[in-house]
């Protein structure tokens, strides 16, 4: 089930709710952080909360929380409401938080896509070309993250605005390619090892042409830090998994490490749950698959910090 069916079977249950309960809790305050591209329909916006708006409900006693969505307007339209839909908008589920220390600030990040839902040929995707004119004009974007849970009515928070301009400097700026994504050798360049692997490193939108061109690339085997290597990488860690509302370890499940880069690394939990050492140069993203069963720990925090 795509996103917009899942939102609209949910909205059909909210709507007929007459009994449904408001939680307590004033409007949370949000931040603008950062926000990047990630390819070429979906961007990572990462912002500032007081509130932590992913366990919301447990913090204050409460369940049935179902999820915590963004949504930014793109065309002025300042109505957020569940009810109503906002023909260009950019939205996504909040996919991971991290705490501040010391700030009591909550920091979260989602995986947003702009669509004109106004589009009824099929295609409700915005180009990069299309969202860079929607974008020009304006100064800010507003957002608001909303919060469903059964049975209370939705939860909204105040809005937040991010800048017109960073928004546009992510679509032009370069985006890291997947994995592996190799060239043919008669479209390898010339180089002193004529016969290495050559792979499309990275990519970069050219607002001229109105379409993405390579803009790096590098060796297929200039894999760092993989295997056996991470522990010599200059930042490492191990992620755990947890299965239940009780978060116990879950020892000797099967795993997939998914990097920053797109590259796969399965193993198998040891008896404390944890996985095998992740080694990295930098900052870097990573994602954790596991059985459906379970609980996804995904971790975006310094690869110094400790694990919970």
């Amino acid at each position: 089930m795509s996103f917009r069916h899942f939102k609209q079977v949910m909205l059909c249950g909210f709507l007929s709710c007459s009994s449904c309960m408001h939680l307590n809790v004033p409007p949370a305050r949000l931040e603008f952080v950062s926000i990047d591209r990630v390819n070429s329909s979906y961007y990572d916006l990462r912002f500032t909360s007081d509130r932590n708006l992913v366990d919301l409900y447990k913090a204050h006693g409460r369940e049935g929380q179902i999820g915590t969505w963004i949504h930014c307007s793109l065309n002025g339209d300042p109505d957020f409401s569940i009810e109503h839909t906002i023909v260009l908008e950019a939205s996504g589920i909040v996919s991971s938080m991290r705490l501040i220390e010391g700030d009591r600030r909550y920091e979260m990040l989602a995986a947003i896509s702009v669509e004109n839902h106004a589009l009824d040929d099929g295609r409700n995707y915005v180009r990069p070309s299309e969202l860079i004119q929607i974008l020009k004009p304006q100064q800010y974007v507003p957002c608001k993250a909303v919060i469903t849970a059964f049975p209370f009515v939705a939860y909204y928070s105040k809005v937040m605005y991010v800048p017109a301009s960073r928004f546009i400097h992510a679509i032009e700026s370069p985006w890291l390619a997947p994995a592996r994504i190799s060239l043919e050798f008669s479209q390898q360049p010339r180089s002193l090892l004529p016969f290495a692997s050559v792979c499309i490193v990275r990519w970069r939108y050219d607002p001229a042409g109105g379409y993405d061109h390579i803009d790096r690339l590098g060796s297929c085997s200039d894999v760092p830090y993989a295997g056996m290597l991470a522990s010599f990488a200059p930042y490492t860690t191990k992620l755990k998994i947890v299965s239940g509302s009780e978060q116990a370890p879950e020892p000797f499940a099967a795993y997939t490490i998914l990097r920053g880069d797109g590259r796969q690394e399965p193993g198998i939990a040891d008896e404390n749950g944890r996985t095998h050492e992740v080694g990295a140069s930098e900052y870097e993203v990573v994602k954790i698959l596991i059985n459906a069963q379970m609980n996804v720990v995904e971790r975006w925090t310094k690869w110094t910090d400790s694990i919970p």
